[in-house]
């Protein structure tokens, strides 16, 4: 019996100490796990205040369509990156661009590699296509490139795929952004040009006939012409000219003649005639100083012609009746006697070198300048005819189409 009470006091000194344990490792867990929700608490609370502080981004979409850069791109591999020396482990690759869109107007070319993107680094392909698509059609953003080890900055504006006309814009090898404009399409108008050819020996035989010492001004007179051009690519323009003038002046002339053997003197008239024709094929080359400015540097190849007549007949004169019951040759003879004349004719090739400016006032109307000088190569030379009869001609005076051309204008186009 003794042993029997031994063995259960054993036991319940066993029991009890189990049982203080688990009551020791309840109390333990249940603070631990006080402890963490303490915890979980707090992180709760920060990251609430981490929101609060987020600014809230509001996305609005000007338009439906969906902006575009208007290029082909691939993400970049170890090999691309170490074949083109690029240091950095971010970027897209170009590998096309669309033409006229609006990466080939910021000057973005095929092997570029595109960094940053508004500020923003460019992870890769979706990520600057998710980047893209969060700016609106017209939105400018900077564009940073990678080309032939070299980091350059460009400007893009977002858009469709149309090319615009208007401009481009380039990027210089030295990095700077440099805007190209249009040269126009072409046109035509009325000329109105002012030529200053040489006069002087001219002048000189005219006055020798009884005219003014300065008959025709040598300060240049306005010719009437007209013509246009066409772009046919890279700046060229093609087209056609021509222009006309003419002019006559009149004085008296003491003439001196007989009839019926009696010296007799008669004031008569003179009347001294000068005509000028040409035109021919321009070829300019432009060049575009801003969006309304333009200038050009071309020439004129063509043909031209002068020719001069001096006439004099006896207005004071009366002649009779032409009567054909009497001598028609005496009659005819009389009346030769009050009329003569000479005509002067010379054909012309002709090169005009020329510089232009023409600024844009209206999309259809713009205002011209131009100032050339025109030379003239006469092969056969001039030809005379003195009252009916082809006769050679000595010791002419010089009168060619050699002179300054001056044309300022309407210009009707672009």
């Amino acid at each position: 019996m003794k042993k029997i009470l031994v063995l259960v006091l054993v036991l319940s000194v066993v029991s009890l100490s189990l049982l203080a344990q688990e009551v020791q490792v309840n109390v333990n867990v249940d603070e631990e796990l006080e402890e963490a929700m303490e915890e979980f608490d707090e992180a709760m609370e920060e990251l609430d205040k981490a929101m609060e502080e987020i600014p809230i981004i509001s996305i609005e979409r000007k338009s439906s369509d969906t902006p575009k850069m208007g290029v082909y791109l691939s993400d970049l591999d170890f090999q691309d990156a170490y074949e083109m020396h690029y240091p950095a482990c971010y970027g897209v690759y170009v590998s096309g661009v669309v033409q006229g869109g609006p990466s080939d107007e910021a000057g973005i070319i095929k092997d570029d590699i595109i960094m940053e993107f508004d500020g923003k680094k460019v992870k890769f392909e979706d990520h600057l296509v998710t980047l893209i698509k969060s700016k609106n059609i017209g939105d400018e953003v900077e564009v940073v490139l990678f080309r032939s080890e070299e980091i350059l900055s460009t400007k893009v504006i977002l858009g469709t795929l149309h090319p615009k006309k208007e401009k481009d814009i380039i990027i210089t090898k030295d990095g700077k952004i440099k805007k190209k404009y249009s040269v126009g399409d072409g046109g035509g108008s009325w000329f109105p040009i002012w030529f200053m050819p040489d006069f002087k020996d001219f002048n000189g035989m005219l006055a020798e006939l009884d005219f003014q010492e300065e008959t025709f001004s040598e300060k240049g007179f306005l010719i009437h012409g007209g013509g246009g051009q066409g772009n046919v690519g890279k700046g060229w323009f093609i087209g056609g000219m021509g222009a006309g003038y003419s002019n006559k002046e009149t004085t008296k002339h003491d003439w001196t003649h007989f009839i019926d053997s009696l010296e007799v003197t008669n004031t008569i008239s003179r009347t001294a005639e000068y005509e000028i024709g040409f035109g021919g094929v321009t070829l300019d080359k432009r060049f575009a100083l801003s969006k309304k400015i333009i200038g050009s540097v071309g020439m004129m190849l063509g043909w031209g012609n002068t020719q001069y007549k001096i006439q004099q007949h006896d207005k004071n004169q009366e002649l009779g009746n032409f009567d054909f019951n009497e001598d028609l040759n005496a009659q005819m003879d009389d009346y030769y006697d009050y009329v003569s004349t000479l005509k002067m004719k010379n054909d012309y090739i002709l090169v005009q070198p020329k510089f232009m400016l023409m600024y844009r006032i209206l999309d259809w109307l713009s205002f011209r300048a131009e100032a050339g000088y025109m030379l003239s190569y006469s092969a056969k030379g001039w030809q005379g005819v003195w009252n009916g009869e082809s006769v050679k001609v000595e010791n002419e005076p010089k009168l060619d189409l050699d002179g300054l051309t001056l044309v300022i204008g309407p210009w009707f186009g672009f």
